[in-house]
């Protein structure tokens, strides 16, 4: 009987190692990698607007605004994810407004300087 127990213990635990190895979510990015990852597309966006004002030439607006979009709205789908209770909430929230407000810059410059925008998309800036 004494031989049986470890057999049994052993048995069990790795059945559990088994279990939870088998999670059906895939393992998701770091906060500070997708931090990363969308503060990059930020800086890019703001590359391509200098290029803009520089040249006046559309696709640097439409690649600045194009840019801008993809991290304003990586940085809302990583709010929702971490929620309020996470250190790093805010920075990202100020980071996603100050996104949201350069993507209305860029909108009153296409129109005033007659650029057409191939998107203007503002997924991740709250309306109100």
């Amino acid at each position: 009987m004494k031989r049986i127990w470890p057999v049994v213990f052993f048995a069990a635990v790795a059945a559990l190692l088994l279990w939870g190895c088998s999670a059906p979510e895939p393992p998701r990015a770091p906060v500070r990698a997708e931090m990363k990852s969308a503060a990059r597309l930020h800086d890019w966006a703001l590359i391509f607007f200098q290029s803009w004002r520089e040249n006046r030439r559309d696709e640097y607006l439409n690649l600045s605004r194009r840019h801008m979009a993809s991290a304003v709205k990586s940085y809302f789908q990583l709010q929702l994810r971490i929620g309020h209770s996470y250190p790093d909430f805010y920075t990202i929230d100020r980071r996603r407004r100050t996104g949201c407000r350069f993507l209305d810059e860029i909108d009153r410059l296409a129109a005033r300087f007659r650029v057409m925008l191939a998107s203007t998309s503002t997924e991740g800036c709250v309306e109100g």
